[in-house]
């Protein structure tokens, strides 16, 4: 038995959490490559690049190495392998990340409010529910 999922309140705090900070990264890089002038062709590929790159090392990089990204640590949400609880892994977390991008699409179109679940066999778990891990990788109830 693995942790339960974290609410989705607590999912939509972290999402906006990181959200937002990819977008204040992108924001930060374009002005940094194209200071003076907004909106034209070189600060909106900066703006894209700068915050694709910041989603990457944010989610991929965090995930495999923290459990989480920058959001899920200032809310106390842990990502997992459903499985077992264990670690993420580097690949799970890559697929993760381009299947968040998918569901992303399709929910603004669906107008859904649905997450990305337990896509690439990962889950999202509030962190004392991970306290229940024995050193095997089990669940006490």
């Amino acid at each position: 038995m693995t942790a339960r999922e974290a609410g989705e309140g607590w999912l939509v705090l972290a999402t906006g959490t990181d959200v937002l900070l990819a977008l204040g990264a992108g924001v930060g890089g374009a002005m940094a490559v194209e200071p003076d002038v907004l909106g034209n062709v070189t600060f909106v590929v900066a703006f894209v690049g700068c915050a694709f790159g910041f989603s990457f090392v944010n989610h991929v990089f965090g995930m495999w190495l923290a459990r989480a990204s920058l959001g899920k640590l200032l809310w106390a949400l842990r990502v997992v392998r459903v499985n077992d609880g264990g670690r993420p892994g580097f690949w799970r977390s890559i697929g993760r990340w381009l299947l968040g991008f998918a569901f992303l699409a399709v929910m603004a179109i669906a107008e859904d409010g649905g997450g990305v679940g337990e896509a690439a066999g990962l889950r999202t778990v509030r962190r004392r529910d991970l306290r229940g891990y024995a050193n095997d990788g089990t669940y006490r109830v």
